[in-house]
């Protein structure tokens, strides 16, 4: 990605990827309080996918999407961002 558009894309990260982060690393501790201290691949992907579907929400893609003025589609307005 050019550097020059990474502030319009960066509403993904605080809206959908740094929650993801939080949400999985919340289930990570719930494990160790559960007393599982390892996680091989067989379960991370239950922690993730818990993580995911919880983070990556029709309605967080809406907001990810709006606070980007991405939506409604204006492609004169990110144009003009870039100028």
């Amino acid at each position: 990605m050019p550097a020059y558009l990474s502030h319009i894309l960066q509403l993904l990260n605080v809206v959908c990827f740094s929650p993801l982060k939080q949400k999985y690393s919340q289930r990570v501790r719930d494990l160790a309080r559960q007393h599982v201290y390892h996680i091989n691949k067989e379960g991370f992907l239950p922690a993730f996918k818990d993580a995911f579907f919880n983070v990556f929400t029709y309605e967080n893609y809406k907001k990810a999407f709006k606070a980007a003025e991405l939506v409604p589609i204006n492609a004169q307005r990110v144009l003009d961002r870039l100028e």
